[in-house]
Formats: structure tokens, sequence, C-alpha cells
């Protein structure tokens, strides 16, 4: 059999660059050389697109994507995380060269890479999500957020970033103003939201929206001796516990994959998805949806598609056949 030629794409301009690498690693070492020629493309910080210290033509200054050099891949597997990565705009480009892609399209990825529209089409659909208020930089009033979104203790955290950068729990007034100024640094869009008190559980979920069954993954149990689950505690802490399947009954990791299932069809997702929940009363509250989640030795999916039997490989596989399905 002819092999697939796979361009692993990784690195980028965002904020979470270096977890993008890491993910891009294991991808790279992780793929079938039996059924893959693999690829490997790193985004520059400044955006260009380098494979065997070249530098690759996205779009021809003369031809446009008519002769794009990406044209030579039968898909790319993206694993960027974060701006120019999970918000749709690098699925834009693919789509108008016309190569396939791991992950959602331009529209689930940009809804889910935004936070508020995410609560919003949540609740929709009659998915359980936290109270919140949308702030913007000109915002007047920004301490009627507070009241919005139920008092403190509050969270407030960038409404377009991942791996929780520029995410702060706040207890009063003076740590308010401290915690927009570090979440306007990561976007000009905040989001003050409910503090809930609870048990944290993520999900992930594979296949495409109305085309392919849908497959909740076993969930994870987050358990971590910082305040929440931030970037030092997702990467690097050895406290961190991430117990899967999640010490839970049967109802609530019933209820915390059918939400899963739900916000990821809701959002039109491709490919594979994590969701983000917190448990309290027996009820998950939908946190948020990550659309091309970390691969990482230390990340959360991975994990989950073993407690399946399922190899990374298999793992990585089963997105690239996802990919060309769509």
């Amino acid at each position: 059999m002819k092999k697939i030629k796979v361009g692993v794409v990784y690195g980028g301009i965002s904020n979470e660059r270096a977890i993008s690498v890491l993910s891009g690693k294991e991808v790279i070492k992780g793929l079938s050389r039996k059924k893959y020629n693999v690829f490997p493309i790193e985004i520059t910080k400044k955006g260009a697109w380098i494979l065997n210290k070249k530098k690759l033509t996205v779009f021809d200054k003369e031809n446009g994507p008519a002769r794009s050099d990406i044209k030579k891949f039968d898909v790319i597997f993206i694993a960027l995380h974060g701006t120019f990565g999970e918000d749709g705009k690098v699925q834009a480009i693919l789509d108008t060269i016309g190569v396939s892609y791991t992950g959602s399209g331009v529209l689930a990825s940009a809804l889910g890479f935004n936070k508020v529209k995410t609560l919003e089409l949540a609740r929709s659909a009659s998915i359980k999500t936290p109270r919140y208020t949308q702030l913007r930089k000109n915002s007047k009033n920004k301490s009627q957020a507070v009241k919005y979104a139920g008092g403190y203790p509050l969270v407030v955290k960038p409404n377009r970033s991942g791996s929780s950068v520029g995410v702060s729990i706040i207890k009063n007034k003076r740590e308010f103003a401290s915690a927009l100024k570090r979440a306007f640094k990561e976007d000009s869009e905040v989001i003050a939201e409910e503090y809930i008190k609870g048990r944290e559980l993520t999900c992930g979920v594979l296949g495409n929206s109305g085309k392919t069954k849908l497959i909740a993954l076993p969930s994870v149990e987050i358990i971590t001796k910082e305040k929440f689950f931030d970037y030092h505690a997702k990467y690097f802490s050895k406290d961190t516990k991430e117990i899967c399947p999640a010490r839970v009954s049967k109802t609530i990791e019933q209820r915390v994959r059918n939400a899963s299932v739900k916000i990821h069809e809701v959002l039109g997702c491709d490919g594979l998805t994590r969701s983000d929940f917190i448990v309290k009363g027996g009820t998950p509250y939908l946190l948020e949806i990550n659309t091309l989640p970390g691969l990482t030795q230390a990340s959360l999916c991975p994990k989950e598609a073993r407690a399946v039997g399922m190899t990374f490989s298999e793992f990585l596989d089963k997105q690239i056949t996802l990919a060309l399905a769509k």
C-alpha cells in the first residue's frame, strides 16, 4: 500500500507554543511508519512554515493556493494550541489550499476557542454552566460583573486563550483589578465567572459531527494542590493527580460523557475534543471545550485512550482516519 503523507504542524505564534512543540514531537514519534510518511513542519514565532530547515510556500505570490507546497501532503496533523491554531485560522488556510487536516473545521474551532460563545451554545442545549458575564477593556462598571457572576469568590479569565494562561481565582475587590489586568494581557475580552467548588473532570470525544458515531472516552478526575488546574499544575507539577477512569459513580460518569458528546455535536466539532467540567452535587457544569487537546506525555486524552486499550499510535491513527473521512 502507498504510504499516506502526513505533515505534522506544530510550534506557532501563541503563548502555548512550548506545549505545542512537545505535542508535535510526541505525534511525530508516535505515528506508524508502516502507514505514514511523516514530515515535521514547524511554524516559527514569526509565522513561517519550516520543513527540513527550508521555508515552505503556503500561498504562492502569483498563483495563490494553486502552487502551495502544502498540497504535497495528504493530510495535515495539527498539533498547534492557542491562537493561530485552535481558533480556526490555520483551518481556514488549509481549507483554501484544499488539504485534509485533523480536528474541527473553521467555524467549530472559532466557536470552541471563544469561551463565551461555547457557554451560550451550551446553555441553549440545556448543558449546565457556571454563571458568567463578559467584559471588554472599555467596559464601564466592571464591578457589576461581580454581581452578575454571583459575587466572590470569582474566576477571571481571558475569553480566547488556553492552558489556563491568564486565569485567576479571586476573593475580593482588590484582587479583581489585578486579575483583570492579567487576563486582558491575553485577550481583549475577559470572562468573570461564578466559582464552583467541586470535583474537576475532563472528557475526550472522538468523531465527526453528523457523519460518524461520537465516542466519549472515560473521564479523568484531576486533583491538584494548586488553587486550580493552572499552567504549572497541568504541565510541571509532580503533585497533580490525574485519575482515569475517574472515581465517580456510573451516573455522574454518564452525565459527563453525555454533556461532552452534546457540546461536541452542538458546536459541530470533528476529530478529537476534550471538555472540562466541575461536578457539584452530582451535576456537571461545563467550563470549556478544547478542540485541539494536548498530546504530550502529560496530556489527558492519551490517558483516556489508554484506559480503553488504545495505544498512542492507534489513537493518532484514529484522528487521521477521521480527518480523511471529512
